[in-house]
């Protein structure tokens, strides 16, 4: 099957050093297939709430990988990413559940993730990264005791990051995301099929000490902008023109909206005229 530009990016944009990836709503698990190829994460996991859909992808991942799926994650639980990488292949395992309840816990504190949702719409996407971010937030406050006093977010939360490619509804996206305490690793702007995605790899360590946005290191983290920052930078004479293409859109899209349906419409359109004057320059 034809792998897409877009779960072709995204793989791109998954590096080393998770312990659990977790492939949610990402066509049939092709992303996840891709995943295990090249071995990215000691156990990958394909998640969605349609059972015959996910009967399915067992069949075939038990036919292409037919590495011994996960019995018990809370077997693992306590093996080190330096121990579950010797063993060289990626362990699978498909859940048919809700995204929202995404059992993070089952791994243990230390164990790292990694979600990927994609082809999801703007307001179902907020919403379930709302959810998995609340849980995890109640679980690492649970394993200290309910001591919020002592509570740091980016210690307790650095081991969750996500990548995410909404449908729709991108500067809302953004916005929402932000106010979650999420920040900016890195964005990509692709364009497939004439239609635009926005990918966006979040984490929720915190920006204090970390580099600019001009940097696009695995160590930068920035602040999530919601119109961009860093898919704007370094960009050459075609992918200029594209995103010049994609800002014009937008543009577009928003100035056609009533004013009285979205009271801050013109703070909207300015920002993004901004950074088209700034592309233009």
């Amino acid at each position: 099957m034809k792998i897409s530009q877009r779960l072709q990016q995204i793989n791109r944009m998954v590096g080393p050093g998770y312990d659990h990836i977790w492939d949610c709503c990402c066509d049939h698990g092709l992303l996840g297939m891709l995943l295990l190829q090249r071995n990215a994460a000691p156990k990958v996991h394909f998640v969605d709430c349609v059972a015959p859909l996910m009967q399915q992808l067992s069949l075939e991942l038990a036919r292409f990988f037919p590495l011994q799926p996960i019995s018990n994650p809370q077997n693992a639980t306590e093996q080190t990413t330096t121990e579950q990488t010797a063993n060289l292949q990626s362990e699978w395992q498909v859940h048919c559940l809700d995204v929202a309840a995404l059992p993070l816990a089952q791994y243990g504190k230390q164990a790292k993730h990694l979600v990927i949702i994609a082809g999801v719409g703007g307001e179902l996407l907020v919403e379930l990264v709302r959810s998995i971010v609340a849980n995890q937030q109640s679980q690492s406050d649970a394993h200290s005791g309910n001591d919020s006093s002592n509570h740091d977010l980016s210690q307790g939360a650095r081991q969750l990051e996500f990548i995410l490619c909404p449908v729709h509804h991108n500067y809302h996206v953004r916005s929402a995301l932000a106010e979650l305490g999420l920040s900016l690793k890195d964005e990509y702007l692709l364009e497939e099929n004439q239609r635009f995605y926005e990918i966006l790899h979040l984490t929720q360590a915190n920006t204090s000490s970390k580099t600019n946005a001009s940097s696009k290191t695995a160590e930068a983290v920035v602040p999530l902008s919601a119109t961009g920052s860093i898919m704007w930078q370094g960009l050459d004479a075609d992918k200029t023109r594209q995103a010049k293409r994609y800002l014009d859109q937008t543009i577009g899209h928003y100035q056609r909206i009533p004013e009285q349906r979205m009271p801050n419409k013109p703070q909207i359109v300015a920002a993004y005229q901004h950074i088209l004057q700034q592309l233009n320059c």
